[in-house]
């Protein structure tokens, strides 16, 4: 037993997960010489294997971790919010860097699997470094979760309405990233006329988003409640989203992207951070510590409102008489775009604030986890 709480329970999977990321990320870049259909089949299996399977282990097990790692509320949300932070920036290095490394690699199917493989060390090498850095150190949430069925600690999560409400928020932000960068792309090319625009649109989001990420080490350490600044940022998000209903071109538009993404860095820090907050709440009221099964609903709120997304844009532009084949747009499918790209995220704002509306955990944490403290106290003596 001591071996276990030595090992941890998420600690392992990252290991695990991160043997099983390496090998997908340079299969997905090795597609054989086989077919049109061949090269079909293997694209759609290897890139399930590496984002369904590879990557959604890892993600679960990283997004885990903090809960195992500590019981402070604050710390748990400064570890997510540095982890996001580091997460924006490299997205954005890699995003810059990709093309030049693909052709000092000799470009051409080579110079990607060369590419992926650069990738899947330097992941690798990290993943080591998580592993062998951490240490879990609430035991008391692994004794607890090792006698817990699957099945108990589904129907535990499901009576956690805070669980339903970050799962809510976490729709959401997704939803916002499909209306201002998916659908971005579309208002570059046939509202602005300059597809080259839509690197420039994605570009003033992020670096928004990039101020909001890096303002949540001070806001935490202001202890300022994780709720205020959720709204607080759904404020700013809705305030970037109003701006572009009036006017959408020029300055107007890089201040309401920068607005809204002002408001995701933070919303986008703090989410994972209110999830396992919830752990506690779910705990507490139920009896059943389910740490894994509360913080997944990170990665199923981010596919299933990634999936939720494309599909309702998709249908919403072929409803409106979209056609990538045709040159020029119809006017209903022009005003689809505009509606997504401007209107749309003023309803997303608007539910977030209804969401917050009824999230009250902050307030009640401290108490939860003091009849917690005591409830294992009590335990520890009998």
């Amino acid at each position: 037993m001591a071996n276990f709480h030595n090992r941890g329970s998420a600690r392992p999977w990252v290991l695990r997960s991160a043997v099983l990321l390496v090998a997908a990320y340079v299969l997905l870049f090795t597609v054989p010489d086989c077919g049109t259909l061949g090269k079909a089949v293997y694209i759609f299996v290897t890139y399930n294997f590496a984002m369904t399977v590879a990557f959604t282990l890892l993600n679960c097990a990283i997004n885990a971790m903090p809960v195992y790692m500590s019981n402070h509320s604050a710390s748990r949300a400064s570890a997510y919010s540095i982890r996001m932070i580091f997460a924006g920036l490299v997205q954005m290095i890699f995003s810059m860097l990709c093309l030049n490394i693909v052709d000092a690699m000799g470009g051409g199917q080579r110079g990607w699997i060369l590419m992926a493989a650069i990738l899947a060390t330097i992941s690798f090498v990290v993943c080591l470094i998580v592993y062998f850095g951490t240490r879990e150190t609430v035991t008391e949430v692994q004794k607890t979760e090792e006698t817990v069925p699957f099945k108990t600690a589904i129907l535990a999560v499901l009576k956690n309405k805070y669980w339903f409400l970050v799962l809510g928020m976490i729709l959401i932000i997704v939803f916002h990233q499909v209306a201002a960068l998916t659908v971005g792309v579309y208002y570059a090319k046939y509202i602005l006329f300059d597809e080259k625009l839509a690197g420039s649109l994605v570009t003033y989001h992020h670096l928004g988003a990039a101020v909001g990420m890096l303002a949540m080490p001070f806001i935490l350490k202001g202890n300022i409640s994780k709720k205020k600044a959720v709204v607080a940022a759904a404020w700013c998000m809705l305030a970037g989203a109003l701006v572009s209903v009036f006017r959408s071109d020029g300055l107007f538009l890089i201040l309401s992207l920068a607005l809204r993404g002002c408001g995701f860095g933070v919303v986008n820090s703090l989410y994972y951070g209110m999830l396992a907050d919830s752990v506690d709440y779910g705990e507490w009221k139920t009896g059943i510590r389910s740490a894994a099964v509360t913080t997944s609903a990170g990665s199923v709120g981010q596919k299933l409102g990634a999936g939720l997304g494309a599909a309702l844009i998709g249908l919403a532009l072929s409803a409106s008489g979209y056609s990538g084949l045709l040159a020029q747009q119809p006017a209903a499918a022009l005003t689809c775009i505009r509606f997504i790209f401007t209107q749309f995220p003023v309803i997303l704002y608007v539910a977030l604030l209804v969401l917050m509306h009824f999230y009250d955990l902050d307030e009640q944490l401290p108490k939860i986890k003091q009849e917690l403290e005591q409830r294992a106290a009590g335990t520890a003596e009998v």
